[in-house]
């Protein structure tokens, strides 16, 4: 399978999944079942997270075949650990982007022909935890960090009180009803987190031009998308269950526009949504060389 191919089958079984949805209404597939960890998915033998659409890919994938765990490896990762995954199992598919030789530039040279080299995507199959054999994960998952140590700890100027929620680029400042204003905790901090992923568009941070777009343009609603993304990713890391926003179901018609008309869109997406998220992570929670300057 093909980068292409991939790309097109995820945004499929995502649009099918929106389309689905509950009650005859449109939804996004973490609104309307608990991903809980699924979207904090992890490499089973390295402990890193994985990230971008690879994150949507595998929550997708454990929510339809019904694993409990965010736990994924190669097969032979697996084997490294004594597992073994049991015959007849179905691999899902991942996307890495691996360094390549190519011709089309001349940062080096070898026996007289000039190379230079390039990211380019490959295809890689992974099993969960919930399809091998001899697995055993002694690992304690780590207390997630309260949502408001984590919001206070970024700094972002933040202005509770009032009817609506929004980031404002020119004052780099961000309105959000309070607390008492919603009815459940979740949704009040699915709001805050939706509008931190607008702020870290601003042009002193990741510089997302369309953060700016007007109301109603396929820039304004792609813009939603990533925020909606990484609004979903950063509450799985807090322990938060995603809640829609009042003005979700807006937005959706112009979504599947976006994911039908191109199908890498959702990969590009999730990439931005990604880089929001772990900006964010990065100001909440900074290395010790980044504390000494």
């Amino acid at each position: 399978m093909n980068y292409t191919t991939h790309a097109e089958l995820v945004t499929r079984r995502l649009v099918d999944m929106i389309q689905t949805g509950s009650h005859d209404q449109w939804a996004m597939p973490w609104h309307t079942h608990d991903l809980g960890d699924l979207l904090t998915a992890r490499n089973a033998t390295t402990g890193n997270r994985y990230a971008g659409a690879n994150v949507l890919t595998l929550a997708l994938d454990a929510l339809e075949r019904g694993y409990p765990t965010g736990e994924w490896a190669t097969y032979k990762q697996w084997q490294t650990t004594g597992a073994q995954v049991r015959k007849g199992e179905h691999a899902a598919h991942i996307i890495k982007w691996v360094t390549t030789k190519t011709t089309d530039n001349t940062d080096t040279e070898t026996d007289g022909k000039t190379f230079g080299r390039r990211l380019v995507p490959r295809v890689y199959a992974v099993f969960n935890a919930h399809q091998v054999d001899g697995h055993t994960n002694d690992t304690e998952p780590a207390e997630p960090t309260p949502a408001s140590e984590w919001l206070d700890a970024i700094g972002a100027d933040v202005h509770y009180g009032g009817d609506r929620a929004c980031y404002t680029p020119t004052t780099d400042r961000i309105y959000c009803p309070a607390l008492d204003q919603f009815d459940d905790p979740e949704a009040f901090w699915s709001t805050v987190l939706h509008e931190h992923i607008h702020w870290t568009g601003h042009q002193s941070r990741l510089d997302r031009l369309n953060i700016s777009a007007p109301f109603g343009s396929p820039d304004y609603a792609a813009e939603e998308l990533v925020a909606e993304l990484g609004a979903a990713i950063a509450a799985a890391s807090l322990d938060i269950s995603p809640q829609p926003r009042a003005d979700h179901a807006a937005y959706l018609a112009h979504w599947l526009d976006i994911l039908n008309e191109d199908p890498k869109a959702l990969f590009r997406t999730a990439a931005a949504a990604q880089r929001a998220v772990d900006h964010l992570h990065q100001l909440a929670t900074p290395t010790a060389e980044e504390v000494a300057q």
